[in-house]
């Protein structure tokens, strides 16, 4: 009886001793849980201070160029680079803007606020029958030395509103060096005189030409001072004969 008894004893503490264990481990868990789900908690409510990759918190120099573009479009002289007319005598990478590949380093490149175009003296025979060649001289009237390079945009506007960007020559440009004041660049542009009243081409009379430095994308206007009207080719597919040359001395 006494060893009955001793027995029950011994088995009435051992379910006490796992009982009180397993109110230890519940009483843990929550504790345990809470404090994950607050570290889980504090790690996704934690802001990032890494910014994406090619972000920068300095405004875009691209922005600026954009806007530039954009002011400088509307009636520029082919800022874009735009495919047109012609490959033939006249025309070489048939290209109208004045987007060039240039080997000068941007920093720099003449821009157009830096220089002052004008006609240069000698004017073509707008009453001949054979190619003429208008010249517009270019001035550095900035404060520091700059290049130029390429084919300028050369857009004509004529008397009734009627646009023509030039196609280029096949001409190889060089760059060119300008130090303040130097007034030695010049931009030639090949034209070919027609009668205005002819019946057998299209006439086209120029009364403006706007003009975008090589790289640039705003644009010089000059008005068109030899009256006339020359053989329109816009669209030619072959030996256009106006174009625009590269800046030369």
């Amino acid at each position: 009886m006494t060893a009955k008894l001793n027995r029950a004893l011994r088995c009435t503490a051992a379910a006490l001793a796992v009982a009180v264990v397993g109110a230890g481990a519940a009483a843990c868990s929550p504790s345990d849980s809470s404090a994950g789900a607050a570290a889980q908690s504090s790690a996704a409510g934690q802001p990032s201070t890494t910014q994406p990759t090619g972000a920068s918190s300095a405004p875009s120099a691209a922005t600026g160029q954009q806007t530039t573009a954009q002011a400088g479009g509307q009636g520029s002289a082919g800022t874009g680079g735009t495919s047109a007319q012609g490959n033939g005598n006249g025309s070489g990478n048939a290209a109208t803007g004045a987007v060039n590949v240039s080997p000068a380093a941007a920093s720099s490149r003449c821009h157009t606020g830096e220089l002052k175009l004008r006609w240069n003296a000698g004017a073509p025979d707008m009453g001949g029958t054979q190619q003429q060649i208008a010249s517009v001289k270019l001035t550095n009237i900035g404060s520091r030395t700059c290049t130029l390079y390429g084919f300028p945009g050369v857009r004509l506007i004529s008397r009734t509103g009627e646009t023509w960007d030039l196609p280029r020559s096949k001409d190889k440009p060089a760059t060119l060096t300008l130090k303040p004041g130097d007034d030695t660049a010049e931009i030639t542009i090949n034209v070919l005189p027609i009668p205005a009243n002819t019946t057998d081409t299209r006439p086209f009379a120029p009364a403006q030409v706007q003009i975008t430095p090589p790289d640039e994308t705003t644009h010089t206007t000059l008005a068109w001072p030899y009256g006339g009207a020359l053989w329109h080719q816009a669209g030619a597919t072959s030996d256009p004969e106006t174009f625009v040359n590269p800046v030369g001395y």
